[in-house]
Parts: structure tokens; sequence; C-alpha cells
């Protein structure tokens, strides 16, 4: 009886150095499974409701080879309204297809795709047709309560 007891223990203890084993190599795997996703979802561009989070909160402002140099892109609700130093240059819809999860940003009747890629290097692809593979510009982001408090002061200070 008592040898059977011995063995049970010897080997209840192998069990559990090679669980501990097994553990830490699981947990290392995780880990890096866990940074590699966080690295590849920083450099995917932004979709659906992340779009629709990032578009209430921020503003952003790029050249977007318009003619007008830098401008700031206001989105609210479905309209955008686009600024040159706080004066209101143009304004169109704006829309998240149903079909691709894609922003759609309207000039008139023509019709742009934006792949919003926010991170490290803050990127817009804008593209005209699907098959087309489009153009990149680095933006800068805002929280829209600060243009919008910077709207307001432009505001007073011209009726000033």
């Amino acid at each position: 009886m008592t040898i059977l007891l011995f063995l049970s223990f010897v080997d209840l203890s192998v069990n559990a150095a090679d669980l501990k084993k097994k553990s830490t190599t699981t947990l290392k795997i995780i880990k890096t499974g866990s940074e590699n996703i966080f690295k590849s979802l920083i450099n995917k561009s932004i979709v659906d409701d992340e779009i629709l989070n990032f578009l209430s909160e921020f503003v952003v402002t790029f050249d977007d080879d318009r003619g007008d140099g830098l401008v700031t892109y206001y989105f609210d609700d479905n309209i955008y309204k686009r600024y040159k130093n706080f004066e209101l240059i143009s304004m169109d819809n704006w829309t998240i297809s149903k079909l691709d999860k894609k922003l759609k940003v309207f000039n008139g009747t023509n019709k742009f795709t934006w792949k919003i890629q926010a991170g490290k290097n803050n990127t817009i692809v804008i593209r005209e047709k699907i098959y087309t593979p489009g153009k990149s510009y680095n933006f800068l982001w805002k929280f829209k309560t600060d243009y919008h408090v910077g709207l307001e002061e432009k505001k007073l200070k011209d009726k000033n």
C-alpha cells in the first residue's frame, strides 16, 4: 500500500512539472500572438463602427489635392464640412457603405472610398474606383470639441 501511495505521489509531481512547463509555453505563445494581432490592427484600416467612433470624436486635416491646400474635414451626421483656417469652403455627404463597410465621401457626383489608418503613421488612402489603388495622404487629427471651440472663437473674433 505504501508503495502505491509513493508511486502516485511521484506521478503527480511529474505531471505538475509538465503542466507548469506547458502553461509557461502556452503563455508565451498567447503573449506573442497578442502582440502580433495588435501590430496588425495598427496597420489595418478602421471599418464600420470604428469609423463612426473615430469621426464622432476627431476632425482630420490634410491636403486633399483639391487645390485648397491644407483643409480640415469635420464629419457630422451624414454631412461633412471642409474648412480652411476655420472658414467653411465646402460641404457634401458621406456614408458608410452597407456592402463593404467602408467610408464613402461624396464630392458632387463623384464618390470616393476612404481607408483611414490611424496609428503610428496616420494615413488616409482615397480612391475613386474600386479597381484603382488610390492615393495615400498623411493626416493630422484633432479632437472635434477643440476644433469646435476654435470655430466659435473665430466667429466671435469676426463679429468684433
